[in-house]
């Protein structure tokens, strides 16, 4: 038997699970990419045949490419809206997450000193959750700063536009709203790999935590 934390994750995953189906169902599927072998996973899109591979999604987490612009609309926690628009001139990284997924508790203090790091002039984070429950996120796991937005996304929405394969799925952007990074789930030295790109992207435009 599992433990009750162990239950609810599971049935929040389940849960999800259904929303983003029925989100993605009106979605065109990604171009077809081999996945590892044995990998199989549940497509909606249409012309899928059932059980046929999917993307990795530690690495195709996303069907939008590499060096397309990224529009988004985020809807935020408070109930007002963000487009990503509106953080043009700063690197930014999006989440897509849960509160079940295991490294939740961490998300806050990692992008909390990545912007320490750099600045909230030079890095955007904006965390979108898609539990089915506000409740959920009370208490939040941490503080927020300028520069860190959280979003809340129970519909699934922003996960189908995007087509999201894994929780956590990570965006990042450059300063024009362009993709330059994606990965999706928690592999190995996924982080420093995030981090990486992040301090790449933040030192072409100058040093880290200046204007």
């Amino acid at each position: 038997m599992g433990t009750a934390r162990d239950r609810i994750r599971s049935a929040g995953a389940r849960a999800l699970s259904s929303a983003l189906i029925l989100a993605l169902a009106g979605c065109s599927s990604r171009p077809p990419t081999r996945a590892p072998t044995g990998s199989t996973v549940l497509e909606t899109g249409p012309g899928h045949v059932e059980g046929a591979p999917l993307p990795d999604p530690t690495l195709a987490p996303t069907n939008r490419d590499v060096g397309q612009q990224l529009e988004l609309t985020i809807p935020l926690v408070g109930g007002e809206s963000l487009q990503l628009s509106q953080l043009r001139g700063r690197v930014v990284v999006v989440e897509l997450t849960a509160t079940w997924v295991e490294r939740w508790p961490e998300t806050y203090a990692f992008y909390n000193r990545m912007i320490t790091t750099y600045g909230p002039e030079q890095l955007a984070v904006v965390v979108v959750v898609l539990d089915n429950e506000r409740s959920a996120l009370s208490p939040e796991p941490g503080t927020r700063g300028p520069g860190f937005e959280l979003g809340w996304d129970p519909q699934g929405a922003v996960a189908a536009r995007v087509q999201a394969a894994a929780l956590p799925t990570v965006i990042v952007l450059d300063r024009e709203g362009a993709l330059v990074h994606h990965q999706g789930g928690g592999p190995t030295g996924a982080t420093a790999t995030l981090e990486g790109r992040v301090r790449e992207l933040v030192g072409a435009h100058g040093s880290p935590g200046s204007p």
